[in-house]
């Protein structure tokens, strides 16, 4: 019997809570091995025009010790996450207005910060959305020579896949969808390879779940269509909705997770009520800096979005005056520089500690009960 070649595999939360193997091949399953009980995958995605692979699936136990994907051997689940990495909007910005260097690692860090975060060992790696960004050919003179674009396999390659490479083989990972991955962009792949859903075909929102890890638990919301200025009325029955059962899944220590920060988003802000108070924090991307936030009776809002794409001025002092009727509460601190935060659980809370692509320090944080205080070295 010929093997398919695994062209990619990893271990992923999905939307019934539990830990799943997503395996990427040029033909048939392979077989995944679960401290050496076999499970068969089932066939996610077929091949399509724009993606020749194949996208395999299969649950795995959460007490899994030991995993195996064909012969690709791949991280165990998170039991009691000590150390988690959070990161966000890592993909090469190639449009009609903006372009990085995609071939220059000064200019598009994603794959340095990749390595970087793999020798780190984390429990568990958050990625906050914003996957894809090459949507647009490269133009002339540019550092991006040859690069796909598009959403289709070869640039969900380029700006994921391959260079996520490490974060893969190093530890199991939460992924939230963003902005860049709605329909009308590159939704396809998205719920080709990531969507935690079992549904394939795109649609523009998707239900929020909740994930346990010992004595943490994640709840999702996929923001990838709420609008930041503006309610939108076919918007207002789905979210409030959905941030209704959001108040319902969160449970002891809890951080609600999402790609466009909550209080600055008006279409979040509109349905969301008191829907995020029971809630230890809020986690986002979206904007393309570190910022952290403490808001008046309601949880400190952490953005991670320094993850590749090119970055934003630190505009975190303006953010305040985005939040309609909520108030930032104490001094926010901002900092726009390519890297990504650890999470390290300490007796009473959560030190974070910003870091570069090479790996250094540029800025530390604690956070403990409901509030975030950061220093720079």
């Amino acid at each position: 019997m010929v093997l398919a070649a695994v062209l990619s595999a990893w271990l992923q939360y999905a939307a019934d809570g539990k830990p799943h193997v997503r395996a990427v091949v040029s033909d048939a399953c392979p077989a995944v091995v679960a401290d050496e009980k076999t499970l068969a995958m089932l066939v996610r995605a077929p091949k399509t025009a724009g993606f020749p692979d194949v996208v395999c699936d299969v649950a795995v136990p959460d007490e899994t010790k030991s995993l195996r994907a064909g012969e690709r051997a791949l991280p165990a689940p998170a039991h009691d996450p000590r150390t988690i990495v959070v990161l966000g909007d890592t993909g090469c910005r190639i449009s009609l207005l903006s372009v990085q260097g995609c071939n220059d690692p000064g200019g598009w860090p994603f794959p340095q910060n990749a390595r970087a975060i793999a020798a780190v060992h984390p429990d568990l790696v958050i990625h906050v959305g914003d996957y894809l960004y090459r949507e647009n050919g490269c133009p002339p003179l540019a550092h991006c020579t040859d690069s796909p674009h598009g959403d289709d396999s070869a640039a969900w390659y380029a700006d994921f896949l391959t260079p996520a490479a490490p974060l893969f083989a190093g530890a199991p990972l939460l992924l939230l969808r963003g902005n860049h991955e709605e329909c009308e962009r590159n939704g396809a792949g998205w719920f080709r390879y990531f969507d935690p859903h079992p549904e394939t075909a795109c649609n523009d929102t998707t239900d929020p779940y909740a994930v346990d890890l010992g004595n943490l638990r994640l709840v999702t919301f996929d923001s990838s269509v709420a609008d930041d200025t503006r309610e939108i009325p076919k918007h207002a029955d789905t979210y409030h909705r959905q941030f209704a059962a959001v108040r319902g899944l969160a449970k002891g220590e809890s951080w609600f997770v999402t790609h466009r920060p909550p209080y600055t988003n008006a279409d979040e802000r509109a349905a969301m009520d008191d829907a995020l108070a029971p809630f230890d924090l809020v986690l986002a991307g979206h904007l393309h800096f570190f910022a952290a936030i403490d808001v008046t009776t309601l949880p400190p809002l952490l953005v991670n979005g320094e993850g590749g794409a090119k970055l934003d001025p630190n505009y975190t002092p303006l953010l305040g005056f985005l939040m309609g009727t909520l108030h930032v509460e104490g001094q926010s601190f901002g900092s726009s520089h390519f890297g990504f935060g650890i999470y390290t659980r300490e007796a009473n809370g959560w030190s974070i500690s910003l870091r570069d692509p090479d790996g250094t320090e540029r800025a530390h944080c604690r956070l403990a009960d409901r509030r975030v205080r950061c220093t720079e070295p």
